[in-house]
């Protein structure tokens, strides 16, 4: 059965052709265009090719095939894109959607041993991104609790938008968001080099990780966050309580300190 009738409605529809319009770019009669895609009459071999011609279908498809609308923007994509790659149009790579390669916490012990290893690499799942980017990104999901404050930054499980930067870590800013791989872990916080190379946390109910410049193999600068968390914006009342239990901290401890340089 051939669908040629049904096809030429279809494309008719998605190019927004009047019968008219589509018999005049054919040279056919307005009331044969309807024959046809009425089932009353069948197109000549030579309008079947030149519809297929223009329009970048085969002619295969065109009468065996129902077409869908998705089968026709599909092939307008394609046809798009050969035709600027014969006028010499190179694609705006910044225009493209962002793809990049996902580490889950399940993956991450596979990870510090192969990350260097372009199969291993290419075997983790991939995510499209929805944002345009020009440079290498990758996801890793967040294992800790140390970059949450008051139900705010980080949660565990939320997934991490990373950039890869420098190898050089002397050459990252202070206080830099950063995803490092070494050879025993991945870790995620601040940058600090004061006194010694560390990563702090933003709660400060966590140490500062002590790091080994030596042993660091990747570092990623944390663009963004995916959070799979939805808190509860918190009550007055108890951010008025939050900021005096930390006054309270910070007086004892000025106190404390105060009583050390007097003994």
């Amino acid at each position: 059965m051939s669908h040629i009738g049904q096809n030429i409605k279809r494309i008719r529809s998605v190019k927004g052709l009047s019968q008219a319009k589509f018999a005049e770019l054919f040279n056919l009669a307005r009331p044969s265009v309807g024959a046809y895609e009425e089932g009353r009459a069948e197109p000549k071999i030579q309008t079947v090719v030149d519809i297929a011609h223009y329009f970048g279908i085969s002619i295969d498809v065109l009468l065996t095939k129902e077409l869908s609308v998705n089968d026709l923007y599909h092939l307008n994509m394609v046809n798009q894109k050969l035709d600027d790659f014969h006028k010499g149009i190179i694609p705006d790579k910044s225009k493209q959607l962002a793809k990049a390669k996902w580490v889950r916490v399940s993956d991450q012990v596979q990870y510090l041993v192969s990350h260097d290893k372009k199969d291993y690499v290419n075997n983790l799942p991939e995510c499209t991104l929805p944002i345009y980017s020009k440079v290498k990104l990758r996801l890793f999901e967040m294992n800790g609790e140390h970059m949450v404050v008051d139900q705010q930054g980080i949660d565990r499980g939320d997934i991490l938008i990373c950039e890869q930067i420098s190898d050089e870590i002397s050459t990252v800013p202070e206080n830099e968001l950063v995803l490092l791989v070494n050879a025993k872990a991945i870790q995620v916080g601040r940058l600090n080099a004061e006194e010694s190379l560390q990563l702090a946390p933003d709660n400060p109910n966590f140490k500062p990780i002590l790091i080994d410049a030596t042993e660091v193999r990747e570092i990623w600068k944390v663009r963004s966050n995916l959070s799979l968390v939805l808190h509860a914006p918190k009550k007055l009342a108890d951010k008025v309580s939050d900021v005096e239990s930390r006054l309270l901290e910070l007086m004892q401890r000025v106190d404390s300190i105060e009583k050390s340089s007097k003994d």
